[in-house]
């Protein structure tokens, strides 16, 4: 187990005892990443700050389980995922997606951005958190639920679009 699992479980422990301090420490850990990725399904800020905050309360909700929770972001994922099953509003342009490291040109940033709006969903989601926020396929599958082989796929299938909307050669 990594690092971030031993400290994550530990967070958890606390927060299974009623200790709520905890909560915050892994909120640090983990909203940024979850937050990226609701705003990368096309979700209004506001709906998505909402999830967010239902996603984390959800940690709170689970009592003494919290303890027993083995990957706290891939949970997190899993909760944003059914309450978007169950009741996900409309999606608008895709108003934000995190810059990458290295900066591009203010031009390029919107062509990327654009781009991106028209990939759909579920490549648009592994593209996210594939480059901006650096996961393997491995991780990306264990926080969308889905096998690491459709992850990889999901993202070339995404670069090959990328590729033709931006009018790039597959040379490069």
């Amino acid at each position: 187990m990594s690092r971030s699992g031993a400290d994550d479980n530990a967070l958890l422990r606390k927060l299974a005892d009623g200790r709520t301090s905890a909560l915050g420490a892994l909120y640090d850990r983990h909203a940024t990443a979850l937050y990226r990725w609701l705003l990368a399904k096309g979700l209004p800020r506001s709906y998505a700050e909402d999830l967010l905050s239902e996603c984390f309360l959800a940690l709170v909700d689970r009592g003494e389980g919290a303890a027993q929770i083995e990957d706290v972001r891939a949970y997190l994922f899993a909760v944003a995922r059914n309450k978007l099953s169950r009741s996900a509003p409309e999606t608008e342009a895709l108003e934000l997606v995190p810059e990458p490291a290295t900066n591009p040109q203010p031009a390029d940033a919107v062509a990327v951005r654009e781009a991106l709006a028209n990939l759909p969903p579920e490549q648009r989601e592994v593209v996210v958190l594939k480059v901006w926020q650096g996961h393997t396929f491995a991780e990306i599958g264990r926080l969308l639920g889905i096998p690491p082989n459709t992850a990889s796929s999901r993202y070339r299938y995404a670069l090959e679009k990328l590729r033709a909307i931006l009018g790039e050669s597959d040379d490069g």
